[in-house]
């Protein structure tokens, strides 16, 4: 009996042995889940965007023949700092590229100040209003959302009054979503090649129309080499 019952355990061990650990998928959706890791691939060559109109934020000349397509979020720290290097690109580019600018918001206070930067624009001052930001403010949901108005006219908007109202019922709310939610569709798209993507992400288009993402707070020799093929 002690022989049978010493064989049965044997068994049940060498058949325990056999059994590899289960591998649990990780939930989707949830905090704290982890995805599993995916070796990046190649990017998209073509993104669906919609076409550059006169109704975007242009800087530079607007018949450049290449085009960066800047996604921003007023909050991102790493969008301020890679703003004194679309300002040398445009200088040193000049006439041959054209900055093309987009709400993406990925900090909580960024759609108020989207906002605000298209109530400044309706006086004029976009770029003014965004320098203003970038220079005063320390990102991160450091600014103080009462301190728009003095940032406004720090930036030459004439008519604080109605840049006030225009803040305050949040007038453009449709215009600063739709850039969002394209940028949203843009990081699936990347996501599903292993290259998920944050603030600032730029698009290139050459002018031969190929299509180049540049993903983050790039050096301007990393911005050079692109814009250089693409010319």
């Amino acid at each position: 009996m002690a022989i049978i019952i010493a064989g049965v355990i044997i068994a049940g061990a060498v058949a325990f042995s056999r059994i590899g650990p289960v591998q649990v998928p990780a939930p989707s959706g949830l905090p704290g889940a982890v995805a599993q890791r995916q070796t990046p691939g190649p990017p998209p060559e073509h993104f669906d965007i919609r076409a550059i109109s006169d109704a975007d934020h242009i800087w530079g000349d607007k018949n450049a023949p290449v085009t960066l397509v800047q996604y921003s979020d007023l909050e991102c720290p790493f969008c301020k700092n890679v703003h004194p290097t679309l300002t040398k690109i445009l200088q040193d580019y000049a006439g041959k590229v054209r900055v093309v600018y987009r709400h993406a918001f990925v900090h909580q206070k960024g759609p108020a100040e989207a906002n605000a930067a298209e109530c400044a624009s309706a006086q004029g001052k976009f770029l003014e209003f965004i320098e203003t930001i970038f220079a005063n403010t320390p990102s991160n949901d450091g600014l103080n959302l009462e301190d728009l108005p003095k940032y406004a006219k720090d930036s030459g908007v004439a008519d604080i009054p109605a840049f006030e109202a225009c803040v305050k019922d949040i007038a453009y709310k449709d215009v600063i979503d739709a850039d969002n939610a394209e940028f949203g569709s843009l990081n699936q798209v990347m996501s599903a090649t292993g290259n998920p993507i944050g603030t600032p992400f730029f698009i290139l288009i050459g002018k031969d129309g190929k299509e180049t993402p540049i993903i983050g707070a790039q050096p301007y020799q990393a911005f050079q080499q692109a814009i250089d093929s693409a010319v």
